[in-house]
């Protein structure tokens, strides 16, 4: 079968983006033949699908010049370079499908005209709150389809940037561009249930989890001694809790905390004999990096759509500690492959009682857990049904 994967970033930039390349590479293990549209970068992973990228813009300090930004910002609404390019790309490859993932701000709803104009089905799967709230981490109930109340309620954007998102939220309602989707994949219950009291149908939605890549944990890792270390992976920013998350490690003893990621919204690093920032690493480094942690932890307290970094430890075999924040408590089994706390005081505790081993898991058990309920398998057959009954 012919797939269309789409997403802003070809490159492991955050949890939609490995779960991206994680589809890409699943289907094509599977012989089916696949495309990808994305955005060019200097960070993404080569492709023979390049040609058809749509040129790049940013958004954030230092990461564009002046030209670039003003266009970023005409590109949040609509872009003639994405309905061009593809066209274009439509023309050559011919999919049966097109499976959406994030295409705001960079590449912009203005290619789904051109995909249904040719009748082909589209799925989305919903990464994030974009697609039914001008803010991409939060769908506010009481602000709901009054994308104005967005204005007064919430500080977390400037003025003006909040203007931009509630316009543009506006304009793709008034073009109909969601309701060209024919079906939303969702990956929690949790989102699943935003989804509805925005106003999506039922019938459009389905829930279908991330999946974790078949990997073979080596068999004496439990024998194995864990280096003092408690492991973060992701976006360092101040909505993922990153500071708060270093300033308890400072108090900690008898563990460290090592940070990996891309550094966002000048969140700055501590510097402290606790802490140790190993900068942007691979996706080889990070598994190895997860391998020889004592457990994966986060501080995030954004409503979480999924939560990739809890899957991704505990198919590795480590524990994951996180507050209670979104679906996380869909993936975590507590006490079994982890803890989901309520508060910052409850982690310090399981910490504690981790670290003294008054708490001691089985790695090999863990694995198996994350395998049985999000092995890649489970994924691809539910996939392909979906696929099938749109492509029929």
């Amino acid at each position: 079968m012919k797939i269309l994967e789409i997403n802003k970033y070809n490159y492991p930039k955050g949890g939609a983006d490995r779960h991206f390349l994680d589809v890409v590479s699943l289907l094509e293990s599977k012989s089916h033949e696949v495309a990808i549209f994305s955005m060019e970068n200097e960070k993404n992973e080569p492709s023979q699908w390049e040609k058809y990228f749509v040129s790049y813009v940013g958004y954030n300090k230092n990461d564009s010049t002046i030209v670039q930004k003003i266009i970023g910002v005409c590109r949040m609404f609509y872009s003639f370079e994405a309905k061009r390019k593809i066209k274009k790309l439509l023309n050559d490859f011919q999919p049966d499908i097109v499976h959406i993932h994030n295409t705001y701000h960079q590449i912009s709803f203005s290619i789904i005209s051109e995909i249904k104009r040719r009748k082909i089905p589209i799925i989305m799967t919903v990464h994030d709150y974009h697609l039914i709230s001008p803010d991409k981490d939060e769908f506010l109930e009481s602000v709901g389809k009054k994308y104005w109340k967005f204005l007064f309620l919430s500080q977390k954007y400037s003025l003006p940037k909040r203007l931009l998102l509630v316009l543009k939220t506006y304009f793709e309602d008034i073009l109909g561009w969601k309701d060209k989707i024919d079906l939303f994949i969702s990956p929690s219950l949790f989102v699943a249930e935003k989804l509805k009291k925005w106003g999506i149908e039922s019938k459009k939605i389905l829930n279908l989890s991330h999946f974790v890549p078949d990997s073979k944990l080596d068999e004496k890792l439990e024998d194995q001694k864990h280096s003092p270390y408690a492991f973060y992976f992701g976006r360092i920013s101040k909505d993922k809790g990153v500071p708060e998350l270093m300033k308890t490690f400072q108090k900690i003893s008898g563990i460290k905390l090592y940070i990996a990621g891309e550094i966002e919204d000048d969140t700055q690093i501590i510097q402290d004999k606790n802490i140790k920032y190993l900068g942007k690493l691979t996706k080889e480094e990070v598994q190895s990096y997860i391998k020889k942690a004592a457990f994966c932890v986060s501080f995030s307290r954004l409503p979480e759509t999924f939560g990739l970094v809890a899957l991704e430890s505990i198919a590795l075999g480590k524990p994951f500690v996180g507050l209670n924040a979104g679906a996380y408590r869909e993936i975590i089994e507590q006490g079994k492959t982890g803890f989901i706390c309520n508060n910052i005081r409850e982690v310090e505790e399981k910490i504690s009682q981790i670290v003294s081993k008054t708490i001691i898991f089985n790695e090999i058990e863990i694995a198996q857990i994350a395998q049985e309920k999000f092995g890649q398998e489970k994924y691809y057959q539910k996939f392909m049904e979906i696929i099938e009954t749109l492509t029929r």
